[in-house]
């Protein structure tokens, strides 16, 4: 078993966490590397392997992130890339995605005995089309978002489903999420909760000028695309696939989101369900 560690160090607590996992890692007689860095906090690691990040990628049999959803979702990504399977352990706060919390690392063993269970996570392909042209095409595990460039005021989205119109939403946005997605973003906008096992997508308008502008679950068989409306006041938007740096959508490009044929396969060591870590993640955010 080989397994690399991807810890996000602008976490307050990744960098210890890491050292721990480490040690659990020498106990099990596991080989682990880590990426090259400079001024490398894990000095006093005797058994660690330094490696650029495909070739760690390449190597590994699966992959731990270190950090929180977001640094969960970079990770994973990668990991998609060369198919291997992902442990995210939890150096945040929510973490909807951590497999374990940091006082958990003992049962790294299970990984070592094979007891674990896979969750395949569905994931979105993206394209932006100008004319006849694809000019983008990518992949996100969480969301894709379309929201009003940097000018306070309104933006008219055209929503189709299969070339057929959903809807103008007149608003700062829209985002369309995986079941995994919906816990993130849309579910700050209003947008429902949805058990990672289904495999659908959920669209939902950010702030939208109408009393019922709700969100729409859409099959997994759907494509989706999101385009300014002609005559819109404002035509300047942007495009953020899993909270990455945006891209500038330029009047009479159209963004086309569809189910992706990968997979995103996170590790689960414990026994609780989906709701379970919903409860207890949101349990101390009730009032």
């Amino acid at each position: 078993m080989k397994i690399a560690i991807i810890p996000n160090l602008t976490r307050e607590k990744a960098a210890e966490i890491t050292v721990n996992i480490s040690k659990e890692l020498d106990l099990l007689n596991v080989q682990y590397c880590l990426p090259q860095m400079g001024n490398s906090p894990f000095d006093s690691l005797k058994n660690v392997q330094y490696m650029y990040m495909a070739d760690m990628l390449q190597w590994c049999d699966v992959v731990i992130a270190v950090g929180g959803d977001g640094s969960f979702l970079n990770a994973a990504k990668k990991a998609v890339c060369y198919n291997k399977p992902i442990l995210c352990i939890n150096a945040g706060r929510l973490a909807f995605m951590a497999g374990l919390e940091s006082n958990e690392l003992i049962l790294l063993k299970s990984i070592i005995n094979g007891e674990y269970k896979m969750d395949r996570r569905m994931m979105l392909d993206v394209k932006i089309q100008r004319e006849d042209e694809i000019i983008y095409d990518d992949f996100c595990i969480n969301d894709v978002v379309i929201s009003r460039g940097s000018k306070l005021r309104m933006t008219d989205i055209n929503v189709d489903c299969d070339g057929k119109r959903i809807n103008t939403y007149r608003g700062d946005g829209i985002i369309v999420a995986t079941p995994t997605g919906s816990t993130a973003y849309s579910l700050t906008a209003g947008g429902p909760v949805m058990n990672p096992s289904i495999e659908s997508m959920v669209m939902t308008p950010i702030c939208t000028q109408s009393l019922f502008a709700r969100s729409i679950v859409f099959d997994s068989k759907n494509i989706i695309s999101m385009y300014a409306n002609n005559d819109s006041r404002n035509s300047d938007l942007f495009l953020s696939l899993d909270g990455d740096e945006s891209i500038n959508i330029a009047k009479g490009e159209k963004i086309f989101v569809k189910k992706s044929d990968r997979y995103a396969d996170f590790i689960r060591l414990k026994t609780d369900e989906f709701f379970d870590v919903l409860h207890t993640k949101l349990a101390d955010r009730r009032v």
